[in-house]
């Protein structure tokens, strides 16, 4: 187990799931205006597609919906798109 912290932006990451070679991440900075975020990140270090949150509970949704949308990709079904909501990508 990796007990190592990481950050990005200022976030600390405070929770994962690896899927293949990429692996999906809660960031949280009680600073921010929205203090949870998720990430895709590659090799610990590269994170891209944020999705910024004002809740842990929006985060792990995020976190839940990205991991079901990469499992149907691993499986070479269809992709759904993403509906709108109150988080937004940075």
């Amino acid at each position: 187990m990796d007990t190592k912290k990481r950050s990005n932006n200022g976030y600390e990451i405070i929770e994962s799931h690896r899927i293949r070679n990429r692996e999906l991440v809660i960031g949280h900075n009680a600073k921010a205006p929205d203090p949870y975020v998720c990430w895709i990140c590659k090799d610990k270090t590269d994170y891209i597609w944020g999705r910024y949150c004002k809740t842990l509970k929006q985060a792990r949704n995020e976190m839940t919906l990205r991991i079901q949308i990469e499992n149907r990709y691993l499986r070479g079904e269809p992709q759904t798109p993403q509906k709108g909501g109150d988080n937004h990508e940075r």
